[in-house]
């Protein structure tokens, strides 16, 4: 047995507590296989106790906290240590390129690559145990080796149960408003007053005959769920206050519940019990398509007299169906047909502005594929290439085309087409001085010791000046103005504000200031007193808080996007006006493609047209706009870059 090869994660954070292990998409793939049911999603089943596999994916029972995964890929079955591990699955899988990474459930994967060495059928095998104390989340081991036959799914090892209590049904009982009480007094959420108890009850009370038969009235108030509670089993006195019990008993086996309520809450406590290894049981069904069903207790690992009330969760859940004496999985159910919604009334105008052929982007573009292009005597030219899969923000520096990329430091394609990594990682917003020299921002690492750290990098020597780490993720650079760097503490209104020259200590400024302009120092402040602009000169003047207005380039102009129609009002001296745009332009400020300053009198549009894409600037000075339809080589959805912005340059 061999090693082939292995990559690590030791801070994977799953969404929707799953841990996703998906194939790299190749054009060249194999097809899918013909038994659809094995396909990612396909089924309504969950990911299982542990996990579960199919037709280029892997998903894991992780929940929440981040993880610790490792991949690894054998030419055989490799050697385990069941000892190691808490609970231990093998599972056919199916690689259609032969590349796995580590992914997410709502797509798309992280950058990194395992090469499992061939394309086709494998085993795979997960295991997981609880992390180290003081460490959060859990520890998996994911192998992959080739199988010549698929075989099914098999459970080696479990010391966590397969099987969940039961959803003691109370909240369908007493109803949510009752049950809030219970968490509120039981020391959950936000603090409150000692007189929460003598607010009105929330939500409709539970029905007066279920009162009755716990021996109390119907609650009113809150202090009358407390009680209600109580005799329900549901809270336990606790010297001055109360705590959640244990193990509350079943609503049914305390009170008489209706007919419709009491299959409500059968049902209820089947899925809490059954939920998770119904899941492992649809894995079997689909890879046997049918698979026995004689062998269930051995190969799931769980006690055989549980294994008729498990098939009957999952018949009853659609996940499987008997098929004589198998079981074969069942197709997720498409949603009903939605009828369509009303068409929303939009006010429009008889015309909107014409558009003239105008000049190619002033920086260039980031293509679609990374491609950096250029125009070079009015022809495109492709500079350089930035591998990166996702890619944000683009910058002309006086050396080359700074781009901001996922995965760590951005990459600076230099005017000679030489293409490296950006020495400090400036995060996906990065600021620009106005003459281009200085770039910044702050890096982010999320895990389980999260942190942040501003980065001011001088492009034209490569020194990169640093604040130290903290660990509060809210710092977020605002601009470079005359080499200092301006940041903000968070995003609320009033947050602080700070000025950072390297070798001195940060300097606090004004709370509140969410925007500086680094071609004159001019600034924005928002905080709970309303909108105010500060002239470079100190001068603090209201501005309307209608609109989200913020500062264009110089800073003595404001300027607010309206979506429909489509509008930017300006404000200067006087009153605010509004001014018309072509149809079709993207208001969109949080994508690569948001509009920008060329020069400090000139804004750029992107719109799509047909299947590619066009600029279109707006020369505010002389009211005219003008377009240009980006070539083919820009590939899909391609971004500009945004120019120096040079005082003068309008």
């Amino acid at each position: 047995m061999t090693l082939l090869g292995s990559w690590e994660d030791d801070e994977y954070l799953p969404e929707y507590g799953t841990l996703v292990v998906r194939d790299r998409y190749t054009a060249d793939g194999l097809e899918p296989l013909e038994n659809e049911l094995l396909g990612e999603l396909a089924t309504e089943a969950l990911s299982g106790t542990v996990a579960t596999a199919g037709d280029g994916w892997v998903h894991g029972h992780a929940g929440d906290p981040f993880q610790s995964v490792r991949l690894e890929a054998h030419d055989a079955p490799p050697s385990l240590g069941l000892g190691d591990w808490e609970d231990v699955v093998e599972s056919p899988f199916r690689s259609r390129s032969g590349r796995v990474a580590l992914g997410f459930l709502t797509g798309g994967e992280e950058d990194g690559t395992l090469d499992l060495g061939r394309r086709g059928l494998f085993r795979v095998r997960v295991a997981r145990r609880a992390a180290a104390a003081g460490e959060e989340g859990d520890v998996w081991l994911v192998q992959f080796w080739p199988a010549a036959e698929p075989g099914l799914p098999r459970w080696v090892r479990r010391t966590r149960p397969a099987l969940f209590a039961p959803d003691p049904g109370w909240q369908h009982v007493l109803g949510y408003g009752v049950m809030s009480v219970a968490w509120t007094a039981a020391g959950f959420g936000p603090p409150r007053p000692d007189s929460w108890l003598d607010e009105p009850l929330q939500g409709d009370p539970p029905d007066a005959a279920i009162c009755e038969q716990l021996g109390v009235e119907r609650p009113v108030f809150q202090r009358d769920a407390v009680e209600l509670l109580i005799a329900a089993g549901v809270l336990v006195p606790d010297g001055d206050g109360h705590r959640l019990a244990e193990h509350p008993p079943l609503a049914a086996d305390r009170v008489s519940l209706p007919e419709g309520l009491a299959a409500q809450v059968d049902r209820a406590a089947a899925s809490a019990r059954y939920t998770w290894a119904a899941a492992d049981l649809a894995s079997v069904a689909a890879w046997g398509d049918p698979a026995p069903a004689g062998d269930l207790a051995e190969r799931l690992l769980i006690a055989p007299g549980e294994v008729p009330g498990l098939l009957a969760y999952a018949v009853s859940a659609r996940l499987v169906q008997r098929v004589g004496e198998g079981i074969a999985a069942l197709p997720r159910r498409q949603p009903e047909p939605i009828s369509p919604p009303v068409p929303v009334v939009v006010p429009s105008r008889s015309e909107h502005p014409a558009t003239v052929p105008g000049a190619p982007p002033r920086a260039g573009v980031v293509g679609g594929n990374g491609d950096v292009i250029v125009w070079r005597a009015g022809e495109p030219v492709v500079l350089g290439h930035v591998p990166d899969e996702y890619r944000y923000r683009a910058h002309e520096t006086p050396v080359g085309i700074a781009v901001a990329t996922s995965g760590g430091p951005g990459t600076l394609v230099r005017w000679d087409g030489r293409t490296e990594r950006l020495p400090a990682d400036l995060g996906t917003s990065p600021v620009r001085s106005a003459d281009g020299r200085f770039l910044a921002g702050v890096e982010h690492h999320v895990g389980r010791r999260s942190w942040d750290r501003p980065h001011l990098l001088d492009v034209t020597t490569g020194e990169v000046a640093s604040l130290p780490r903290t660990d509060e993720l809210t710092r977020r650079a605002l601009a470079v103005v005359d080499g200092a760097l301006y940041y903000t503490d968070g995003a609320h209104a009033g947050s602080r504000t700070f000025r950072w020259r390297p070798g001195t200590d940060p300097e606090p400024l004004m709370p509140g200031l969410g925007q500086i302009d680094p071609l004159s120092g001019a600034a924005l402040e928002r905080s709970a007193g309303g909108v105010f602009r500060h002239s470079p000169a100190g001068t603090r003047t209201p501005i309307p808080a209608d609109r989200p207005y913020e500062l264009a380039p110089a800073g003595e102009l404001l300027y607010a996007f309206q979506y429909a129609p489509p509008s930017v009002w300006l404000l200067g001296g006087g009153e605010p006006e509004e001014h018309p745009l072509p149809e079709g332009c993207d208001l969109n400020t949080v994508i690569s493609s948001a509009p920008f300053w060329e020069t400090p009198t000139t804004l750029v549009f992107t719109h799509e047209r047909g299947g590619g894409r066009r600029l279109v600037r707006w020369d505010l000075r002389a009211g005219r706009f003008d377009h240009f339809d980006l070539p083919a080589v820009a590939g899909y959805r391609p971004f500009a870059v945004q120019p120096i912005l040079r005082p003068g340059s309008g």
